[in-house]
């Protein structure tokens, strides 16, 4: 596998690993009564800001892996891929004029 694919997979697992680890930690800490409930909610918020703000990096880094991948194998665009569709078309219009079966 592609480091940087192994790079982007194991930073997903770490923000959900560490995500639930807090949220483990802060309803133990709630039982115990060392914690209050506005500062739960507080550190609860903070905790999912912080992952949101860590997906949204993840997120933009898989999509330029992905870019950067297609690129290496030379693919087509969206674009070129639906100028290639229309071309087709046509070609097939034509042999069909001339009287060829498709």
């Amino acid at each position: 596998m592609d480091e940087r694919l192994k790079s982007l997979l194991y930073m997903g697992v770490g923000l959900a690993s560490t995500s639930h680890k807090a949220k483990l930690l802060l309803n133990k800490l709630d039982l115990e009564g060392q914690l209050s409930e506005e500062e739960g909610k507080r550190i609860v918020s903070e905790i999912v800001q912080s992952v949101k703000s860590e997906g949204s990096h993840l997120q933009d880094d898989v999509y330029r892996y992905l870019h950067e991948v297609l690129n290496e194998l030379e693919s087509p665009s969206k674009k070129e891929f639906i100028d290639l569709q229309k071309r087709v078309v046509k070609l097939e219009a034509i042999l069909k004029e001339m009287g060829h079966d498709i």
